[in-house]
């Protein structure tokens, strides 16, 4: 298994103050070093030139691998850490993954506002759920039955979590089903998972 320590070795680690690649350009002028499928709509991928894309059905967003250390997340009430070393044994995409949520997140909420978004904003997201279900999602199961974890969650966000994660549906089968945009799917599992984490983290 490629860590995320061992990862940061063999890439380069880009210029400062350079001017980040759009995803066409660095599939086109950089060499993939590793590469993870999540599920059928949601990929990451690791160039040789220091840059990851994150992709989730037809988003994607483009961020340099060596500042992605610590990860720092709102809960409502205070702001959480959750330290490097924590990551650096781990699978190399765990980290990137959060990051690639995070700014594919920000994104969304920007352009519902109308407003340009920054590349370098942090958000809660909901794929650290699919990214870490053999470690935070048994943990959460441990401490509460799964019934007991869908009782803090609206009607809506708990249609969707069973459809997410029970019932192994995409989200674009979810808002088909639903009648609503794929991005409000990814948002209610955000707030969804936002909501587990208040309570339980």
């Amino acid at each position: 298994m490629l860590t995320l320590q061992e990862l940061k070795q063999i890439v380069d680690a880009p210029v400062p103050g350079r001017k980040i690649p759009t995803a066409k350009k660095l599939k086109v002028s950089s060499v993939i070093v590793a590469q993870e499928r999540l599920n059928q709509e949601v990929g990451i991928a690791a160039y040789q030139n220091g840059y990851a894309l994150y992709e989730v059905c037809d988003f994607a967003t483009v961020f340099p691998i060596h500042p992605c250390r610590e990860y720092l997340y709102d809960s409502g009430k205070k702001t959480h850490s959750i330290a490097e070393r924590l990551f650096q044994g781990d699978a190399w995409y765990l980290r990137l993954v959060l990051e690639g949520e995070d700014r594919l997140n920000r994104n969304q909420e920007a352009r519902e506002q109308d407003r340009t978004v920054s590349y370098s904003a942090v958000s809660e997201e909901w794929q650290v759920m699919a990214a870490m279900e053999d470690s935070m999602l048994e943990q959460m199961i441990q401490r509460e039955t799964v019934s007991e974890l869908l009782a803090i969650l609206t009607d809506q966000q708990r249609v969707v979590i069973c459809r997410f994660f029970l019932e192994q549906k995409t989200q674009n089968q979810i808002s088909r089903e639903l009648g609503i945009t794929a991005p409000a799917v990814s948002k209610i599992l955000s707030r969804a998972i936002q909501r587990v984490r208040r309570k339980y983290l």
